[in-house]
C-alpha cells in the first residue's frame, strides 16, 4: 500500500534565532515561544491529513515539535535517532565566523554530497539513513499516513537524494509530503519546496 509522509521541520530554537548552528551539538536547544506557536500552526496545516503517528527525531527540538502536533491530533509520538539532524562533527553548534575559522573547506560540505563536516557527516550518509528511515516505517506501520519532525538540511538532503534535484530551504515548521509504495519501491513528490539553482547556502545553516 501506498504511504503517505508528511515530514516537517521542527520550530524556532533559540539558537536559530541567534543564527547559530544545532547539528548534533549536545546542548538541548529548546524552541522559543515562537518556535511553539509554529508547531501550533503546523498542528492546524495537518489537522486534515489524516495522520494516525508522528515519528521524530530524538534531538529536543524535534521532540517538542512533535509533541505539540501530536497533542493537537491527538495521535503517539516515537522516537528514532535516524532522522537526527546532519551531524558536523567539530563544527557543531559554531557560528559562521568560527565555522570559517575551525575548517575554511565547510562550504564545500554542503555543495558536495560525499564530502563530510571534520569528524561528522556527509550529507550523503544523512541522505542514507533518512531513507532508510522512511523505507522502513512503510513496512513497519500499519497507518497509511504518517507523519515525520526531523531537521531542515536532514530534509533537504532525503530529497535532494530521492528525487534528485536542489530544493530551497524548509523554514521552521514547514512540510513536505511525498509517497511512499514499498512493493514497487517508488518515492512521488506531492508537496515539495521551490527547485532551485544553488543549493545549501550559508543563510541556510542556521539548524
Amino acid at each position: 500500500m501506498k504511504k503517505h509522509f508528511f515530514i516537517f521541520r521542527h520550530g524556532q530554537t533559540i539558537w536559530n534565532a541567534e543564527g547559530r548552528p544545532h547539528g548534533q551539538h549536545s546542548y538541548p536547544a529548546p524552541l522559543t515561544v515562537t518556535g511553539q506557536e509554529q508547531a501550533g500552526k503546523l498542528a492546524e496545516e495537518l489537522a486534515d491529513k489524516k495522520i494516525k503517528i508522528i515519528i521524530t527525531s530524538d534531538l529536543l527540538r524535534a521532540k517538542q515539535t512533535a509533541e505539540i502536533v501530536a497533542n493537537a491530533l491527538k495521535v503517539d509520538v516515537v522516537e528514532d535517532q535516524r532522522l537526527r539532524e546532519v551531524d558536523y562533527g567539530k563544527l557543531n553548534g559554531l557560528y559562521t565566523l568560527e565555522r570559517e575559522w575551525a575548517f575554511p573547506d565547510f562550504r564545500k560540505c554542503y555543495e558536495d554530497f560525499d564530502f563530510p563536516f571534520p569528524e561528522g557527516e556527509c550529507l550523503q550518509q544523512v541522505a542514507d539513513r533518512m531513507l532508510q528511515a522512511i523505507k522502513s516505517y512503510a513496512t513497519t506501520y500499519h497507518y497509511r499516513n504518517i507523519g515525520v519532525s526531523t531537521h531542515g538540511h536532514a530534509i533537504e538532503a532525503l530529497i535532494r537524494s530521492v528525487f534528485g534535484h536542489k530544493y530551497s530551504s524548509l523554514k521552521n515548521c514547514s512540510y513536505i509530503h511525498i509517497t511512499y509504495d514499498h512493493v514497487k519501491d517508488v518515492f512521488e513528490a506531492i508537496k515539495l519546496p521551490e527547485i532551485r539553482e544553488s543549493h545549501f547556502q550559508l543563510t541556510d545553516i542556521a539548524y
